[in-house]
């Protein structure tokens, strides 16, 4: 199993508007997702003084041990959402105040939809074309039998870069192969993409795994 991606000391700054992911993805993958990332936001980050939201973003680009670090910035114009979507502003009330049947799957709405702002971002062009259910990865690219490609996904509430990493590599155990260690070895995956959050601090881990 190997360690975590050896970080270059650079930091380039990405900005990302979130009502892009309207253009650069299908509705039906964008319209539940982008309430749940706005209804996880602290109170006083809703407000346009304290944005936009910034995560330290490490990005691994090939499946080699060393990444580039990188400052997000991630910001949006609430009127062109809802021009989008016009139950946004109800939706996302709700999904804050827990008075929703996705109360609990707040979380990993949102990890789906900052999972869209990293293909946006950093495989552009990239269009997901089906979710998967119970099987890695989440997200497809391409759903040719025995041939997949696509990101898997998670999201943490807490714990940064460490709990992260603890997602991706899986523990001492010799039945925890992490996220990375299960893409790598199931064979009907040929493309496989790592796409992990953490929301307190804002941390996020972009990697290509596979091939």
């Amino acid at each position: 199993m190997s360690g975590p991606a050896t970080t270059l000391h650079v930091m380039r700054v990405v900005d990302h508007p979130l009502e892009r992911l309207y253009a650069d993805q299908d509705f039906d993958w964008v319209v539940d997702t982008v309430p749940a990332v706005l209804a996880w936001v602290p109170a006083g980050a809703r407000k346009r003084r304290r944005r936009p939201l910034r995560f330290t973003l490490h990005h691994q680009p090939a499946s080699a041990p060393v990444s580039e670090r990188l400052l997000l910035r991630l910001d949006w114009d609430l009127a062109q959402l809802e021009a989008r979507d016009r139950a946004l502003t109800e939706r996302t009330a709700r999904m804050r105040a827990g008075r929703t049947a996705q109360r609990e799957h707040v979380t990993e709405l949102a990890a789906y939809g900052l999972a869209l702002v990293g293909i946006s971002l950093l495989l552009p062009g990239r269009r997901v074309v089906s979710m998967r259910k119970g099987l890695p990865p989440d997200l497809l690219f391409d759903v040719t039998p025995g041939a997949l490609r696509g990101v898997e996904v998670a999201g943490r509430s807490r714990g940064g870069l460490a709990a992260l990493n603890a997602l991706r590599l899986g523990s001492a155990a010799a039945d925890d192969l992490g996220k990375q260690g299960v893409l790598r070895e199931r064979r009907d995956i040929v493309e496989a993409h790592l796409s992990l959050w953490c929301a307190s601090p804002r941390v996020f881990v972009i990697a290509k795994v596979k091939p």
